[in-house]
């Protein structure tokens, strides 16, 4: 099996363990990356070869996933309900697809609240008893109220779940009915992006992640914090020993707690050779012999009840009483085959609110929409799905935007330049050499330049703007729809107007001269010269021209890719990013290839229809 670096030899002593009592069989602990998405492609990767590794170690929310493309063998028959009763019914759950049990929980984990006993009396329960204690109580900057993970990743929809159920509503119900454009939804956004707004947490809270947010808490800058239970091990070792408690997250007035679901889990891959093995293996990493040394030499919470109340884990971790209350007012994150692509889209729009890109509301309509229309459209043909598809119907519009600003500026650019250096003055040629230079340029270097550029506060381009007196104060390009966009086309545009410019000049080098002393006996100015000569002999050239950049600008990738990642909130995500994300991130290569197929069509049709428009009339005879 495949597992992050077995710190303190956790895993090595229980493998160790288990071979002296089983004599027949073996077991190899692989070291992976710390990273858990690249842990779970490679577990993907062996699936797709037909060569996985039999025993799966997976993080609750691939059960899901990996149970629908059927690449897992149902537990049921080696682990009873009598067996499952022993282990906290959480973990039990989140091992459940569709009815049968797929995985095992080794290790349990969940979202919590800890705060500083020795400056609040008593903790927050609620959104108000929090507000009240955080006026009355926070000093910012000197000490914030709160940190949490606000950083657009995985661990900022733990921390948001955590709100919405605590306000009674959730994500999506048992019938994959998508509930987030509701009023609970939208009064969770509000309070969040208060949080920030209020300056109860520091605004950098939205670059945090778990270690940021225990580093903040600390070192005493904040009253307290959001966080997992590893938090706990290390702020015994602290300055705040003794000093710490934990309790189930604040809620609204009038509904429950609830803590995010984490924790790790052991299956058995399909067409595994040796099951009955693997099942061995995975009935004694739950043994309360294996459960203790995973939690004495790795910290590991268990995933067995008893050892909640065991006498030698609670003198070393006397928190686990507490601990344990939190653990039974868990919740499970969405359970859907898709649910790293519903995480990304809660993640972004989420996050567009902390950071004042998008309302509450429309964060609220958005999130639905597309989550609605990614359930919807999955029970559907890839032709009818392209009608609940609102992402696609986003990164279109992004696309069409993209293509429709940067192709005009381009050409009228390029045709600027491409008459300016076929004019004979001195210097001529390195007018012509000092124009190749951005379209010599690989597209990502020069994209990284401008992304240090645009930068706020430190980019080039914001401090001759404030210099200059165009700007009060620096912007920030890169965090705002417009500001985004506008420096993905103004990059655009650097880099390829050169490419017009060329092929416009070789063009104006094809016309007779013949033709232009003729006109100018005839007594042709400077306008019919252009209009009447110039640009007719030049369409053919025009036309290339235009083909090429709308077939590139219309593709892009690279460009966006390094400059904004499609962000913020998706708003630069062009077509080829989403059809990217489709094949490489949500393994829906099928869908992928068929938009692809109909992007390529497309552009065959707009170009067919650019000859058509731009042909001369002796072209259509």
């Amino acid at each position: 099996m495949i597992g992050p670096e077995d710190v303190g030899g956790a895993w090595a002593e229980v493998i160790h363990r288990f071979h002296a009592a089983h004599r027949g069989i073996r077991i190899d602990y692989i070291s992976g990356p710390w990273s858990t998405d690249e842990r779970q492609n490679m577990y993907i990767r062996a699936f797709l070869a037909g060569d996985a590794f039999e025993l799966v170690y997976m993080d609750v929310i691939w059960t899901a996933k990996f149970a629908s493309q059927g690449w897992l063998l149902p537990l049921d028959r080696w682990f009873s309900p009598e067996v499952r009763e022993t282990l906290i019914p959480q973990g039990i759950e989140a091992g459940f697809y569709q009815g049968r049990f797929y995985r095992v929980p080794v290790r349990s984990d969940v979202g919590m609240l800890y705060y500083r006993k020795d400056l609040l009396p008593e903790p927050p329960r609620t959104w108000e008893e929090f507000e009240i204690v955080c006026n009355r109580y926070g000093n910012p900057p000197d000490r914030y109220c709160i940190v949490f993970q606000g950083m657009q990743y995985e661990g900022l929809v733990c921390n948001y779940l955590e709100y919405l159920w605590g306000a009674g509503g959730t994500p999506i119900d048992k019938d994959q009915n998508v509930l987030l454009d509701r009023d609970e939804n939208i009064s969770v956004l509000s309070f969040m992006k208060e949080v920030i707004s209020q300056g109860w947490a520091p605004r950098s809270v939205i670059t945090f992640q778990e270690q940021q947010a225990l580093e903040f808490f600390e070192q005493g800058k904040a009253l307290m914090m959001r966080n997992w239970p590893y938090a706990w091990t290390i702020l015994r070792r602290s300055p705040l020993e003794g000093k710490v408690g934990i309790v189930p997250f604040i809620h609204r007035t009038g509904h429950e707690p609830a803590g995010t679901l984490g924790g790790w889990g052991l299956g058995i891959a399909r067409g595994a050779r040796f099951p009955e093995a693997a099942a061995k293996f995975i009935e004694f990493t739950v043994s309360p012999e294996a459960q203790k040394v995973l939690h004495f030499r790795r910290g590991a919470v268990p995933a067995l009840k008893s050892l909640f109340k065991d006498e030698e884990i609670l003198q070393e971790s006397p928190h686990y009483t507490d601990l344990y209350e939190v653990l039974l007012k868990s919740r499970m994150r969405p359970i859907h085959p898709d649910y790293p692509r519903i995480s990304s889209i809660m993640q972004k729009h989420v996050s567009a609110v902390l950071v004042g890109i998008e309302s509450p509301r429309e964060a609220a309509l958005q999130m639905d929409q597309s989550i609605e229309g990614l359930i919807k459209g999955k029970r559907h043909s890839w032709p009818l799905r392209l009608y609940f598809d609102h992402d696609l119907k986003m990164t279109l519009k992004n696309t069409l935007v993209f293509t429709g600003l940067s192709v005009p500026f381009e050409f009228l650019l390029g045709l600027f330049f491409a008459l300016l250096a076929h004019q004979p003055f001195r210097g001529r040629t390195m007018l012509r050499l000092s124009v190749l230079v951005p379209w010599a340029l690989p597209t990502a270097v020069m994209a990284m330049a401008w992304q240090w550029m645009f930068n706020n506060p430190f980019g080039v381009i914001n401090d001759l703007m404030v210099r200059v007196g165009i700007l009060s104060k620096p912007m920030d390009w890169l965090s705002t729809p417009e500001g985004a966009m506008f420096a993905a086309v103004f990059a655009d545009v650097w880099k390829t107007t050169p490419f017009v410019a060329i092929i416009l000049l070789a063009g104006l080098q094809s016309i007779p001269q013949q033709l232009k002393e003729s006109l100018s006996i005839d007594g042709g100015g400077t306008r019919m010269m252009f209009f009447h000569l110039i640009l007719p002999l030049l369409m053919p050239f025009i036309r290339v021209a235009l083909i090429f950049r709308i077939i590139h600008a219309a593709g892009i990738f690279d460009l966006i890719w390094v400059l904004t990642k499609g962000g913020p909130a998706d708003t630069t995500r062009t077509l080829s990013l989403y059809i990217y994300d489709l094949a490489f991130r949500y393994d829906e290569v099928g869908y992928a290839l068929f938009l692809t197929g109909l992007f390529l069509i497309s552009l065959i049709l707009v170009s067919l229809l650019i000859v058509r428009s731009t042909a001369l009339r002796y072209e259509r005879i």
